[in-house]
C-alpha cells in the first residue's frame, strides 16, 4: 500500500535518498548526512484533496525527501531535493557559508570525545585533581553567534565541564570552572575558557577552587532503599473494553476527532489535517500544527555565559532527541506507540521504538448540574485523547503533550523537568542575582524557555482572518444613559488585517484572547463568522528578556511578541529560520512580517509564542519536578450547541470507599 503524502519517509525511502545521493554527487571527502525527511507536498496541491475528504489512491503527488548535507573535512552544507517516485536528485545547492544545519546525536557524541581526548582539558583536570577522565563529563551547548572572530564559518559545540565520583553519579552536583569549544569538523579544540566563580565578573584561574565532591543523586539505584517512600499504594488505570480510538495508519479517529500525525528529526511530532464531526459533517479546523522554534537564554551576564543559550528545536532537533517511551512509566493505560524513522551519519535509517504515545486520561468532570428543586444530578466525566513525545535535550527534558477534549477543546502543554544546568560557585561567592545556590558551591542561574507554535488554520476552509478581543469596561460611569449602574463591560474585537498588526502581546488586564474566524462560515445564531479561540496559559507572556542589541534577540526575535500573523507559504516553517545553529539573526517571522501583507480572508499561518522564566529552586534539585506551560483552543461560536452534551453519564463499577481499606471510623 502505497503511503500517504503526509507520511514520514520509510526506512526504505531513507536508505533510497542516501542511495542516489551518492549515485550523483560524490566528494572525495564523503558526506555527512545530517538530516533526512520528508518534503510535504505544496499545500494548494494536497489541501484541496483533504477538504474534499477525497480519496488519495490514485492522486499523482510525488515522494521527496529534503537532506541537509555536511561535506567532511570541508565542512561545507548542501541542501538536496530528491525525488523518491523518480528515482532523481532533483535539487543540488551549495548553502553560502556561515549557515549551520542542527546538531546531531553523533555530534554531541563527537564533541564529547574531542574534549575527552584533548591533552589541554586532561591537563586542566589533573590539576584540579581529576585523573581519571572516564569520570568527566561534558555537555554539548550549541555556541550560538557574538561576532567573535575565531568562531566564524566553523561547526562548532561549546562543552561545560563535570565530573563524578563514579559512574552514575549525577555530575550535576560536581561542576568544573571551564568551558571548552570544540570544532566537530576539525576535531580540534579551539578554546578553553575559565568561568567566574566568584561575585566578580572575573575569573580567578590562579587562585585554587575545590570541586565539589559530595553526592546529590536522584536514581534510586544510588539511594539508600530506607529512603524511599512506602506509602505509594498500586494505582493501576484499566480499559477492560479497549480504547475508545482506532488506529489507520497515521491517522487516528476518536470522539469525533480525526488526526493524521508525523514524526520528523526537528519538529517531534507534527499534527496534520485535524477535523471534527458534526452533525454527520467532518469540518475542517487546521492543516498542520507543530512546535516550529524554542530559545532558552541564560541571564548571567558575565563572559564567557554570553554564549549561554540553547535553540532546542534547531540547534538540536526534538526528534533526535526523542526518547523511546517505558510502557506504564511515561503513559499509564492502554497505549498505542508510533515510532520514529530518523536517520544517522551515514545516511541510514534509525529508528525510535515507542517515540509517540496515544492513550485516554480521565480528566474529571466535563459537566454537571443538579436541579435543587428535585435533587436530581445529571453529570458527565471528561476524557481526554493525549499525544505525547519526550525529548532529552542534554541536560533538560521537555514532555510535550497535546490533549483533545469531548467538548472539542484542543490543549498542548509542555512539561519541562530533567537537570538544572549548574555551575560552580566558589566558597564565600554569591551569584551576583544571576541564579541561585541549590547545593554548596553549586548554582543554578536564572533562564527562560520561550516556545513558539506555528498553527496553519482551516477552520471551515482555508481563507481565515484572525481577530483579537479584549474584554473593557464601560467608560460611562454610575448615572450615565449606557452604564447608569457602572457595572457594565463589553467585548472589543479588533481585526488584524496585516502582518505587522498582527503582531500581538497577551494582555491579563483585557482577559485577551485571539480568534480565528472563516467570514465565509456564518453561525446560523450569531450570524457571525465561527471561529476558534486562543486563550493563552497564565496571566502574562515571559517575553525574551535580552536587551535589543544583544546577538540573543536578534537570532530570536519570535520570542518578542505572543501572536503573529502570516501569508501560508510552504517553505515558512520555522520561527527562527532554517539555520538558527550560529546564525546571525534576522531571519523567520521578524522579517516575514516586514513584508505587511494581508491577513483577511487568506490562506494564513497563526504563531503563537509562550513559556515560563525560570527562577531557579533549592527544591528543583538533584532533579527537577515539572513546570508548565501551554495553551488552549477552544471552539467560539462554531457549533450550535455543547459539543459534548451527548457524552453519556459514567457507567464505572471499580471505585470504591475508602472504609473498606482503613477501616470503619469509630465514634466515642
Amino acid at each position: 500500500m502505497a503511503p500517504h503524502p503526509l507520511d514520514p519517509l520509510t526506512a526504505e525511502e531513507i536508505l533510497t535518498a542516501s542511495r542516489l545521493i551518492r549515485e550523483n554527487h560524490q566528494s572525495a571527502h564523503g558526506w555527512i548526512f545530517n538530516s533526512i525527511t520528508l518534503q510535504e507536498p505544496p499545500k494548494h496541491e494536497l489541501a484541496p484533496l483533504l477538504l474534499e475528504e477525497s480519496s488519495l489512491e490514485n492522486v499523482e503527488l510525488s515522494r521527496k525527501a529534503f537532506v541537509l548535507l555536511i561535506e567532511k573535512l570541508s565542512g561545507t552544507v548542501y541542501e538536496v531535493v530528491v525525488n523518491l517516485t523518480d528515482g532523481a536528485v532533483e535539487r543540488f545547492e551549495k548553502v553560502p557559508p556561515g549557515f549551520q544545519p542542527t546538531l546531531s546525536p553523533e555530534d554531541c557524541f563527537e564533541s564529547e570525545r574531542i574534549v575527552r581526548e584533548s591533552t589541554e582539558v586532561k591537563e586542566r583536570c589533573r590539576k584540579l585533581g581529576l585523573d581519571n577522565m572516564d569520570l568527566v563529563t561534558a555537555d554539548p551547548w550549541s555556541v550560538g553567534y557574538n561576532a567573535e572572530p575565531e568562531f566564524e564559518n566553523r561547526r562548532l559545540v561549546q562543552l561545560f565541564m563535570y565530573t563524578r565520583n563514579f559512574e552514575g553519579d549525577n555530575h550535576y552536583a560536581h561542576p568544573l570552572p571551564f568551558v571548552v569549544v570544540v570544532d566537530i569538523i576539525t576535531g580540534e579544540v579551539v578554546s578553553i575558557d575559565d568561568l567566574p566563580c566568584h561575585t566578580d565578573f572575573k575569573p580567578r584561574p590562579e587562585e585554587p577552587l575545590s570541586i565539589p565532591a559530595t553526592p546529590n543523586n536522584y536514581d534510586p539505584d544510588f539511594l539508600p532503599p530506607e529512603t524511599l517512600r512506602t506509602d505509594v499504594k498500586l494505582l493501576e488505570v484499566l480499559q477492560p473494553e479497549g480504547p475508545s480510538f482506532s488506529i489507520n495508519g497515521n491517522e487516528i479517529q476518536w470522539q469525533k476527532f480525526k488526526i493524521r500525525v508525523s514524526f520528523n528529526y526537528r519538529e517531534g511530532l507534527v499534527l496534520h489535517n485535524i477535523r471534527y464531526e458534526d452533525e454527520g459533517k467532518v469540518r475542517p479546523l487546521f492543516y498542520r500544527i507543530s512546535l516550529s522554534e524554542m530559545v532558552v537564554p541564560y541571564g548571567d551576564p558575565r563572559p564567557p555565559y554570553h554564549r549561554k543559550c540553547a535553540y532546542d528545536i534547531g540547534d538540536y532537533g526534538l526528534g533526535f532527541c526523542a526518547n523511546s517511551l517505558a510502557l506504564g512509566c511515561d503513559c499509564l493505560g492502554t497505549i498505542k506507540y508510533f515510532d520514529g524513522i530518523l536517520n544517522n551519519h551515514e545516511g541510514e535509517p534509525v529508528t525510535i521504538k515507542n517515540a509517540v504515545c496515544l492513550h485516554e486520561e480521565d480528566v474529571g468532570i466535563l459537566q454537571k448540574h443538579t436541579e435543587y428543586r428535585t435533587g436530581k444530578a445529571v453529570v458527565s466525566r471528561s476524557r481526554r485523547l493525549v499525544l505525547s513525545f519526550i525529548a532529552t535535550v542534554v541536560n533538560y527534558e521537555y514532555a510535550f503533550y497535546w490533549y483533545f477534549y469531548q467538548d472539542a477543546t484542543i490543549g498542548f502543554e509542555v512539561k519541562a523537568t530533567g537537570e538544572l544546568s549548574t555551575n560552580l560557585i566558589a566558597d564565600g561567592a554569591d551569584p551576583r542575582g544571576h541564579g541561585t545556590v541549590i547545593f554548596p558551591n553549586v548554582s543554578a542561574q536564572y533562564h527562560q524557555h520561550i516556545f513558539c507554535m506555528r498553527m496553519d488554520p482551516m477552520i471551515d476552509g482555508l481563507q481565515n482572518s484572525v481577530t483579537v478581543t479584549d474584554v473593557k469596561a464601560l467608560e460611562q460611569g454610575f448615572g450615565s444613559e449606557e452604564n447608569p449602574y457602572g457595572q457594565g463591560f463589553t467585548l472589543i474585537e479588533s481585526p488584524l488585517s496585516s502582518t505587522k498588526q498582527s503582531v500581538t502581546d497577551v494582555q491579563a488586564l483585557t482577559n485577551r484572547t485571539w480568534k480565528i474566524s472563516n467570514s465565509s462560515s456564518i453561525h446560523p445564531y450569531t450570524r457571525k463568522p465561527v471561529g476558534w479561540k486562543l486563550i493563552p496559559s497564565g496571566a502574562a507572556f515571559p517575553s525574551l528578556l535580552a536587551g535589543p542589541e544583544s546577538w540573543i534577540r536578534k537570532r530570536a526575535g519570535f520570542a518578542t511578541h505572543s501572536v503573529w500573523v502570516t501569508k501560508h507559504k510552504d517553505e515558512q516553517l520555522y520561527a527562527g529560520g532554517l539555520y538558527i545553529n550560529q546564525s546571525k539573526g534576522g531571519e523567520g517571522l521578524i522579517k516575514w512580517v516586514e513584508d505587511d501583507e494581508n491577513v483577511e480572508d487568506e490562506d494564513i499561518v497563526f504563531w503563537h509564542s509562550f513559556g515560563v522564566t525560570h527562577i531557579p529552586r533549592v527544591e528543583d534539585f538533584p532533579v527537577m519536578p515539572i513546570e508548565s506551560t501551554g495553551f488552549t483552543l477552544k471552539p467560539n461560536n462554531f457549533f450550535t450547541t455543547n459539543p459534548g452534551v451527548d457524552v453519556p453519564p459514567p457507567r464505572s463499577s471499580k471505585s470504591k470507599l475508602a472504609e473498606l481499606y482503613l477501616g470503619a471510623t469509630k465514634c466515642h
